[in-house]
């Protein structure tokens, strides 16, 4: 057998937890919440040259 593996505590960062609140909240059909998700993925989409360096594209 290999080397046990060892749990890590992590911590997640505000910023990602308030957008997992978000989808949850358009998930179950909030509508504001749903309007805000499409607004962000919206400008994401339509502006690839504004994203800060280290995140994903196309």
């Amino acid at each position: 057998m290999g080397p046990k593996k060892v749990l890590v505590n992590t911590t997640t960062s505000p910023k990602i937890l308030s957008q997992i609140d978000l989808i949850k909240r358009a998930t179950k059909g909030d509508e504001n919440a749903n309007k805000e998700v499409i607004k962000r993925l919206s400008s994401y989409m339509n502006k690839p040259e504004e994203r800060k360096e280290g995140q994903p594209h196309e």
